[in-house]
């Protein structure tokens, strides 16, 4: 229903708020930084403003925050995806580093994309809250969204994507954002029950570890628990670190592939 997405504004005000209280914010006892590349990727209907919150904080603590080019995230994925893929080679040619991608929501889709199909340029993807198995287990209005935006779209453009009449269309990027990620692409996935909009259940690969948060869906990109995640993840040796949950975290689950445990 509509009035459970206005909720969600509310959510993220008020995690926005915890945030600025929390010693996360400020670099408290979270690992530090060395110029690792990091490119953030926002969700559907949202630019790279909707992440500047977790793109200052990144800098704060020591990470090259990369934006993504997206203004507004309404193109057609398969589209915005070639974009991505220009914007990920030249973040690993000027670093001379392989780069973390953190995408919130349909970003995080797209940035597992990345990783099936770059997987020599991208150290590892963070998907938060991402409808990552192809199930579209989403609020019924994201796809009607979309689909009346690639219509609009398609009156300038001259032509519409398969997707503008089925969200469930079987380009390169489907196969690749859903499919598989072979056995060294490190990913996690950061979600939430109480997620209005994405299905929880969506957003786990059983291979891959994932971690469970509280809070909505807009909130994500400002939630003090996913910080105090992030922050262990993307730390230099989080290979061989222990990733523990806040008491605002709930219990991990699935197999993590690159070293990290998942804990209680």
């Amino acid at each position: 229903m509509a009035w459970q997405i206005m909720t969600s504004y509310a959510d993220y005000l008020r995690q926005t708020r915890m945030l600025s209280r929390d010693p996360v914010f400020r670099g408290i006892e979270v690992p530090r930084g060395h110029g690792e590349p990091v490119l953030l990727v926002p969700g559907f209907l949202a630019g790279d403003w909707s992440l500047s919150v977790l793109s200052g904080w990144l800098r704060r603590l020591g990470y090259r925050a990369y934006s993504s080019g997206i203004d507004w995230n309404v193109r057609c994925p398969y589209k915005t995806s070639g974009l991505l893929r220009r914007r990920l080679g030249g973040v690993a040619k000027e670093t001379q580093q392989s780069v973390t991608i953190v995408g919130h929501s349909l970003g995080g889709v797209l940035a597992r994309y990345l990783g099936a199909s770059q997987p020599r340029q991208v150290r590892q993807v963070i998907a938060l809250g991402s409808p990552i198995d192809g199930s579209m287990r989403v609020h019924p209005l994201v796809p009607f969204a979309f689909r009346v935006i690639q219509q609009v779209r398609g009156f300038s453009e001259r032509s519409l994507p398969p997707c503008a009449k089925d969200v469930r269309c079987s380009c390169e990027f489907v196969k690749g954002a859903f499919g598989s990620l072979l056995p060294g692409v490190r990913f996690t996935a950061i979600y939430s029950k109480q997620d209005e909009i994405v299905d929880w259940r969506a957003c786990i690969d059983p291979a891959k570890a994932s971690y469970e948060v509280r809070g909505q869906h807009l909130g994500l990109t400002v939630n003090p628990a996913v910080y105090r995640l992030l922050g262990q993840l993307l730390a230099p040796e989080s290979a061989d670190r222990k990733v523990t949950l806040s008491e605002d975290s709930s219990r991990s689950t699935g197999p993590d592939r690159a070293g990290l445990p998942a804990t209680a």
